[in-house]
């Protein structure tokens, strides 16, 4: 059957994408990139937030009409292992509702026809059989483990991806090897909580070590997402020791209140969270790190909000995703009074991110004059660029289409906007 595929959500969700499509290949079904052609359209959702939801299940609809013959509409991912068969009953237009630990059955269930059904169990599934079909040379991502067991109050990834599971070290490490031998210039371990990987002793620092070694002279090396209760001395001088790993770190704080972050179920405190940001620092002194932060968390007081603007205004982000509180259904956070009024929470998300720019724009031109390193990634939106990125994951523009996916140049950062820089080749 032709099949088309649309992702919504973080890393792991594009990752579980390129799984959902490898299966479907192998299974002897066609992907495409036109939705009006599809006989099955396949849409992976996001339920981490009430807007990705919301978007999502839009799309479901608008898809469903757009050709004249209604295709197989199939719901996968976190909404669908949220709402399972709810979702059937409230959307006529949906086939079937496939939670992400189930997407090997998706062949069969095509196969056999039924359809209105809904899967949704949780298992142990790591897809350790498939072959994912990459889309995004010279970028890979690489699971290294699923589920989460940190149950922060306002999440709802541990209902919705399970506890966590660790693939094994030679599965990941054979898999890596793979990718390096077809010429992937960039490998991005991911996992819900990288840092809490642990197989049969070998923690993350030793993993990251081992594809380190693997990846040496051939490609960089980054990996998403971190706890900040996890991130350890050990992990830091692994980073700082090897070449290719990136310098780059990605450590959500979500407030910079220690009531709030104990509320939050978070596991540290703001003065936790800064000493383990100065080390990275002091290790790594042109470190990039980015953030997550949440604004009017129930019962969050103005006092209390501006710490997280103070913690903004400390640590100096190079980036921040900032996000208004959104309720959950299951979570913990819905039984904590007094509720942010929905515009109040918007009013202080405006603060957050008016501030976020200027630092943002700030640090970026710091950047200009100084000579790095790029990896070509493919051509950029305008005609007549391509695009890079720098080992931080800063994106930089090259005015040229001289240039392969793949490719490393070095060069001179010309021009900076904040989220977008410009680079000048330098000749040798």
């Amino acid at each position: 059957m032709i099949c088309h595929i649309e992702v919504y959500g973080c890393q792991m969700n594009a990752h579980d994408g390129e799984i959902l499509a490898g299966i479907l290949k192998s299974s002897g079904h066609t992907v495409v990139n036109n939705a009006k052609i599809a006989e099955v359209i396949f849409v992976v959702t996001c339920a981490v937030r009430e807007h990705a939801e919301t978007r999502a299940l839009g799309r479901v609809t608008h898809l469903a009409g757009m050709p004249e013959k209604k295709p197989i509409m199939v719901l996968c991912g976190c909404v669908a292992q949220e709402h399972g068969e709810k979702l059937l009953k409230k959307m006529k237009l949906l086939d079937y509702v496939i939670g992400p630990d189930l997407y090997h059955r998706i062949p069969d269930l095509l196969l056999e026809g039924n359809r209105r059904l809904s899967l949704t169990e949780q298992g142990v599934e790591k897809y350790e059989n498939v072959s994912p079909d990459r889309k995004q040379f010279p970028r890979a991502f690489v699971t290294v483990m699923r589920g989460c067991n940190n149950f922060c109050t306002y999440c709802i990834v541990p209902y919705v991806r399970g506890r966590e599971r660790s693939r094994p070290v030679d599965l990941i490490l054979n898999e890596i090897k793979g990718l390096v031998d077809l010429d992937y210039g960039e490998i991005t371990l991911l996992g819900q909580n990288v840092n809490s990987y642990l197989h049969n002793g070998v923690d993350f620092p030793k993993l990251l070590e081992k594809v380190s070694e693997i990846c040496e002279g051939k490609c960089w090396v980054r990996f998403v997402t971190s706890h900040p209760r996890d991130l350890t001395t050990e992990l830091a001088e692994v980073m700082a020791s090897k070449e290719n790993i990136c310098n780059q770190f990605h450590l959500p704080a979500q407030s910079g209140n220690d009531r709030i972050l104990k509320i939050m179920g978070r596991g540290y405190t703001r003065k936790e969270y800064i000493e383990k940001v100065k080390m990275l620092k002091r290790l790594m002194p042109d470190i990039v790190i980015s953030t997550d932060m949440i604004a009017g968390f129930p019962g969050e007081t103005l006092e209390e909000f501006e710490d997280t603007v103070s913690l903004l205004k400390e640590v100096r982000y190079d980036y921040a995703f900032l996000f208004r509180y959104s309720e959950r259904d299951g979570t913990a956070a819905l039984n904590i009074s007094p509720s942010v009024p929905m515009k109040e929470r918007l009013r202080r998300l405006s603060i957050l991110q008016e501030l976020q720019a200027e630092i943002t724009l700030e640090n970026s031109r710091k950047l200009v004059g100084r000579e790095m390193e790029v990896l070509v990634t493919g051509v950029a939106r305008r005609p007549g660029q391509m695009a890079s990125r720098t080992m931080g994951n800063r994106l930089v523009i090259l005015e040229s289409l001289n240039y392969n996916p793949g490719e490393s140049v070095q060069v001179k950062i010309v021009r900076a906007d904040g989220y977008t820089h410009f680079g000048e080749p330098i000749k040798e």
